[in-house]
């Protein structure tokens, strides 16, 4: 009852709700760029291929004359936007999404330096100049590595068809573990001991799951849509980004929550 009493308190103290607010906004809010960069990746895509070019031209122009009728030059405005500004689009919309990552986990390292009771300093801000490029490579590496699981396990052999099944779900968790594991022994200082922080991210990691899980199950989203309409997706993926805050930091709260109970006492 006191371990409950005591994480109760740190909860409080900690203003997790609000810090998950703001995470989640600044989550949402990297999106944009990472939109705009899309666009501008596929303005170059467009620039370097004349019959992509011509065959987009094509189909959009079509499309124009059925919804804008009034506009029959609007396909060949938004095409030569596209290609001519896709080199500058493309840049700004880089550096607006690092900067945006970078305040996103500026943010997280605060969040769990309040959580753990350690000032802000240099070690944080250069943590989150840092992450947003170790974030993009990991993803590059996780998405390779789903490749080539995926390219393995449809060569199995029939005899260990069984751990086709056993792989697509336990990784995905392992996964999630080890993620939410490095973000509690990187970002507060000093760092929780390691089972403290693999004991928080086990937690945090299979709640998260069972959101997952739940959440569609719960919140259909074409009954969601008759309330909500167009907003719907809007409102499910600030959901999702708050409740996917919320259980980080509340796995970093238990790992703060074990190492005070296993301090010394006196």
């Amino acid at each position: 009852m006191d371990f409950l009493r005591h994480a109760y308190r740190l909860y409080n103290q900690s203003h997790i709700p609000f810090f998950a607010a703001s995470l989640a906004y600044y989550a949402l809010f990297s999106l944009m760029p990472l939109l705009f960069l899309l666009v501008g990746v596929f303005g170059l895509v467009l620039a370097g291929n004349e019959a992509l070019l011509e065959a987009v031209r094509q189909r959009l122009s079509e499309v124009a004359l059925l919804l804008f009728p009034t506009q029959p030059d609007l396909a060949q405005g938004l095409l030569k936007f596209l290609t001519s500004g896709a080199a500058p689009l493309t840049a700004g919309s880089f550096l607006v999404l690092f900067w945006s990552a970078s305040n996103f986990f500026a943010a997280l390292a605060y969040a769990m330096g309040v959580i753990f009771q350690t000032p802000p300093g240099f070690r944080n801000r250069l943590i989150a100049l840092i992450a947003p490029g170790a974030l993009g490579l990991g993803l590059i590496l996780l998405a390779l590595g789903g490749l080539s699981l995926a390219f393995i396990l449809r060569y199995l052999p029939p005899e260990l068809g069984f751990l086709r099944g056993s792989l697509e779900h336990v990784l995905p968790v392992l996964v999630t573990v080890g993620l939410f594991y490095l973000t509690y022994r990187l970002l507060p200082r000093p760092a929780p001991r390691r089972l403290h922080a693999l004991s928080g991210a086990g937690f945090a990691a299979l709640v998260w799951e069972g959101v997952r899980l739940g959440i569609p199950a719960l919140l259909p989203r074409s009954q969601y849509e008759l309330f909500y309409g167009p907003l719907a997706g809007f409102l499910l993926a600030m959901l999702g980004f708050y409740l996917s805050m919320w259980i980080l930091l509340v796995g970093g709260l238990l790992a703060r929550v074990l190492e005070d109970w296993h301090a010394p006492k006196g």
